[in-house]
C-alpha cells in the first residue's frame, strides 16, 4: 500500500513538471503567433485578411491578455479604410472591455443603419462584453446607445397596439390582391414580426447587462420569461434578479420552474444558483416550504452531477444543510426500495460527517435487500472517495462474481484503491 502510495506522488511530481513545460512552451507561441499576426497579417493589402486578423486578435486577448493587441486594434479602428475591418475590429475591443470612443462611434452607427444580421451580432457582442459596468455612463456615445436600445425595444410585439382604422378604398378589379399576394404578406408580416422580437430581447438584455433601469426593459424581460426561448429565459432570469434587482413573485415562480424543466443543465445549475439571490423575497412571499422541497428533489432527481453539486451549495448557503440532512437520513430507515436509493444519492452530494452515518450506510450496503440501494452505496461512497478498511472489504467481498452489483463493486474499488479484486 505504502508503494503504490509513493509510486503515485512520483508519478504526480513528474506530470506536474512536465505541464509547466508545456505551459510555457504554449505561451511562448502563442505571443509568437500573436507578433506575426500584428506585424504581418494586420497591415496585409487585402481586406479579409484584415478582417480575420483582428477577430482573432480579440479570441487570442482573452486567452492571454497583452496590450499590444489592444494598441493594434486601435490603431486599426482609426486608420483602416474598409468598413467590414472597422466594425470587426470595434467588435474585438468591445468584446474586452475596451470602451474606445472611436470604436463605439463605428458600433452605434452599424447598429442604426446596419442589416438585421448585423444589428444581431453587434447586440450579441456587447451583451457578451466583458467589464460593462467600466463604461463612462455620462458620455455622449452611452446615451446615443442607450436611446437605440430603447428604440428596439420599443418595437416588440409584447407592447400593445391600436391597428390604424382606414376608411373606405377603392381598389381597381385588375388590381386586387390574389390569394398568394396575400399568403406572402401574411407571411413577411410574420418575419418582420419574429425579427423585431429578436432585437428587442437581445436589447433589453443588454440594457440589464449595461445597468439601464427602465420600466421598457423589466416589462421586455418579463415577457421573455413566458414566451422567449430557454437561453432566453435564462438569460433573463440573470439579468432580472442579479443586474435589475427584480424580485418578484413571478420571477421566483419562473426560477424554480426553470431549475425543474429546463433542458440544458447549464440552465438548470443557473436557475439554482439565483435562490440565493432570492433568498429574503422567498421568506417575503411565503413560498420557503415549496422551495426547499424543490430543492430536495434535484439532490436526487436531476441527472447532471454538476447541477446536484450546485443545488448543494445553494443548501448550504441558504443554512438548510442540517434540515435537509434530517429528512435524507429518515428516508434511509423508509419501506420503499426508490425512498432509501434517493435518500443514498442525496447524501452522496450532501457529504457523509460523522461516523455513524457512514455506518448506518455500511449497513445497508451489507444488508439491505435491494440491488439497486446496495448499487447507489457503492456508488456513492466511490464519489466521496471514503476509502475506509471496512468500506474497501465490503468492496471486494462483492466484486467476487457476476452481475450488475459486482461490476459497480469492482469499478469502486479501482476508483478507490487501484485494485479490482
Amino acid at each position: 500500500w505504502y508503494q503504490r502510495r509513493v509510486r503515485k506522488a512520483v508519478v504526480s511530481t513528474q506530470s506536474t513538471g512536465e505541464s509547466d513545460e508545456l505551459s510555457t512552451g504554449l505561451a511562448k507561441a502563442q505571443n509568437a503567433r500573436l507578433m506575426f499576426l500584428i506585424e504581418n497579417n494586420l497591415r496585409s493589402k487585402i481586406a479579409k485578411v484584415r478582417k480575420e486578423t483582428v477577430r482573432d486578435l480579440g479570441i487570442l486577448y482573452k486567452t492571454r491578455p497583452n496590450f499590444a493587441v489592444v494598441n493594434a486594434l486601435k490603431e486599426t479602428v482609426y486608420t483602416d479604410d474598409n468598413i467590414f475591418v472597422l466594425i470587426e475590429a470595434s467588435k474585438s475591443l468591445l468584446a474586452i472591455g475596451v470602451w474606445d470612443c472611436a470604436g463605439l462611434e463605428i458600433v452605434l452607427q452599424a447598429i442604426k443603419y446596419g442589416s438585421q444580421d448585423l444589428r444581431f451580432t453587434l447586440l450579441e457582442t456587447l451583451r457578451r462584453s466583458s467589464n460593462p459596468d467600466t463604461m463612462n455612463k455620462q458620455s455622449v456615445q452611452f446615451r446615443v446607445l442607450q436611446g437605440l436600445l430603447l428604440n428596439l425595444i420599443r418595437r416588440g410585439s409584447h407592447i400593445p397596439r391600436r391597428e390604424e382604422q382606414s376608411g373606405p378604398s377603392f381598389v381597381i378589379p385588375s388590381q386586387t390582391p390574389t390569394l398568394m399576394d396575400e399568403l406572402e404578406q401574411e407571411q413577411y408580416r410574420i418575419k418582420q414580426r419574429a425579427d423585431n422580437d429578436a432585437l428587442a430581447a437581445h436589447a433589453a438584455l443588454v440594457c440589464a447587462a449595461f445597468l439601464i433601469v427602465d420600466q421598457e426593459v423589466e416589462a421586455c424581460l418579463l415577457h421573455l420569461l413566458k414566451d422567449g426561448t430557454e437561453d432566453l429565459q435564462s438569460w433573463s432570469l440573470v439579468a432580472l434578479v442579479r443586474k435589475l434587482n427584480h424580485h418578484s413573485p413571478e420571477v421566483i415562480t419562473s426560477c424554480l420552474s426553470q431549475m425543474k424543466s429546463a433542458v440544458k443543465c447549464e440552465s438548470r445549475a443557473a436557475a439554482a444558483s439565483l435562490i440565493v439571490d432570492l433568498k429574503q423575497a422567498i421568506e417575503d412571499n411565503g413560498l420557503s416550504q415549496q422551495v426547499f422541497d424543490g430543492l430536495q428533489v434535484m439532490l436526487y432527481d436531476d441527472c447532471s452531477r454538476e447541477v446536484r453539486q450546485t443545488v448543494a451549495k445553494v443548501i448550504s448557503s441558504l443554512g438548510l444543510h442540517a434540515k435537509m440532512l434530517q429528512v435524507v437520513v429518515r428516508k434511509l430507515d423508509d419501506v420503499n426500495e426508490d425512498v432509501r436509493g434517493q435518500g443514498v444519492m442525496s447524501l452522496s452530494i450532501l457529504g457523509i460527517k460523522g461516523k455513524s452515518l457512514l455506518n448506518q450506510l455500511l449497513d445497508i450496503l451489507e444488508l439491505d435487500s435491494s440491488i439497486f440501494v446496495r448499487i447507489q452505496v457503492m456508488r456513492a461512497v466511490k464519489e466521496l472517495n471514503i476509502a475506509d478498511r471496512r468500506v474497501i472489504r465490503l468492496l471486494k467481498e462483492r466484486a467476487k462474481g457476476t452481475g450488475p452489483m459486482c461490476k459497480e463493486a469492482q469499478q469502486a474499488l479501482y476508483a478507490l484503491t487501484g485494485e479490482t479484486e
